[in-house]
């Protein structure tokens, strides 16, 4: 879960990004079938995109590291042991991933119910088939006229003489498959319920449609200031559905300033292109690896055999003329590097270790005392008089849990994990 969580994170840097980038430079253009198609492709990067990785940035060296130690053991520790800690750790991951989930399950709910409600009027309405096979809908609620699917749906006080710039209107959402924009909008709003810029991108391809719609019906040949009449009669005093094309819309004001809006030259069709090192810098940014490690950067200058470097993360660095005084004392020491002398700079990366906490228990109830040992070293802690441990790992180690007259059990660290549960079994020999 923490990997999904780190993947919205990075989808909602894009998102913020991407939608900054199209307000900026096509949000107030006349070309509406242009910007359906950046709008929808935005959409798509955002939840593509954080999935991939790209390594466009340069990467630095890290000079090998040996595998073995050499200190002298009269300075050194010979075990890292990590007690209980007084302090509260929140689970930010359960926490987070237990937000996440509600909204997201709210937002479902949400939706399902209106498309039912939706789809129940369709149903219930009487049903007249059109030339271009959309079927008409009419229905006794008090609806602004909406269009989803092949169904065009209007209020049984809306069958006038005006109604056909309302039936236009309507016709060119189907023609134009407005409603499977909004499908793929509404369950991206539904995942990144969280973030306002899901539900800006979605008005936006809403305004879109819109613009399409009135494009339509006034190149048709209807009159533009009897059909901007109409729109505003329409704006008030009906129920109208979030899910499907509405007749009426939010943005009136918008929608008529469109209308009478000069075409942008079409020579400016070619500041899309403009999309490209956007995309590029947006891949650039994905680029950046994930901040679990610390780079330290030391000059190694007049040192002698054994010497001890204390680096910013407080682990500790051997310096050893040969391999041959790696095994003089065979020692083992936690968060610790070995180089072979050299007057030539270098780094070193420190992998940050992982915390693992949790119980021990038995099946009399927990257990005090028990050993957890990482495998292989002798490094580790022992349950508190609550049974409870908390140790730092490197990943991929397994650790040990054992207690007198019990069998022992093993755990593989592939994550920090709050709240371990270990369950221990009698040894019936014992």
């Amino acid at each position: 879960m923490e990997t999904f969580l780190y993947y919205l994170l990075r989808a909602s840097v894009l998102m913020a990004f991407f939608y900054g980038f199209y307000r900026l430079f096509f949000g107030k253009n006349t070309f509406h079938r242009f910007n359906r198609f950046l709008l929808i492709s935005i959409v798509m990067l955002v939840v593509v995109l954080p999935v991939l990785r790209f390594s466009l940035l340069p990467v630095k060296k890290v000079e090998p590291i040996a595998e073995t130690f050499a200190f002298d053991p009269s300075n050194i520790p010979v075990s890292e042991i990590v007690g209980p800690q007084p302090h509260i750790v929140i689970p930010w991951v359960p926490v987070l991933s237990v937000l996440f989930a509600a909204g997201f399950l709210f937002a479902v709910l949400r939706y399902l119910a209106g498309l039912n409600q939706l789809i129940r009027i369709i149903r219930k309405a009487e049903k007249q088939s059109l030339a271009d096979e959309t079927v008409l809908c009419v229905t006794d609620k008090d609806i602004a006229p909406f269009s989803w699917m092949k169904n065009i749906v209007l209020s049984r006080k809306d069958i006038t003489a005006d109604n056909r710039a309302i039936i236009n209107h309507e016709r060119a959402h189907i023609h134009l498959l407005h409603s499977y924009d909004m499908i793929f909008f509404d369950l991206f709003t539904c995942v990144f319920w969280f973030n306002p810029f899901s539900w800006l991108l979605r008005r936006e391809i809403q305004s879109v449609h819109e613009y399409q719609a009135d494009e339509q019906v006034l190149t048709s040949g209807t009159d533009a200031k009897q059909y901007q009449l109409l729109l505003i009669r329409k704006s008030v005093g009906e129920h109208k559905f979030a899910l499907a094309n509405n007749f009426r819309q939010r943005d009136l004001h918008k929608r008529i300033t469109m209308m009478m809006k000069n075409k942008t030259n079409k020579q400016m069709r070619w500041s899309y292109t403009a999309a490209l090192p956007v995309l590029f810098l947006a891949m650039v940014v994905l680029s950046v690896p994930k901040l679990n490690a610390k780079v330290v950067e030391k000059e190694i200058e007049n040192t002698s055999e054994n010497e001890i470097m204390t680096t910013q993360m407080g682990d500790s660095i051997i310096i050893a003329d040969n391999r041959a005084d790696l095994t003089k004392n065979p020692l083992e020491l936690g968060n610790t590097r070995v180089l072979t002398k050299d007057s030539s700079d270098f780094v070193i990366a420190f992998e940050e270790k992982l915390t693992v906490s949790g119980l021990v228990k038995g099946n009399q109830g927990i257990i005090m005392g028990a050993a957890v040992v990482i495998k292989g070293t002798n490094r580790g802690t022992i349950t508190d008089s609550q049974g409870k441990f908390v140790i730092k790992v490197d990943k991929g180690s397994t650790l040990v849990f054992s207690m007198i007259n019990y069998k022992s059990s093993e755990y593989t660290v592939d994550e920090a994990k709050d709240n371990l549960v270990i369950v221990l079994s009698p040894d019936e020999l014992s």
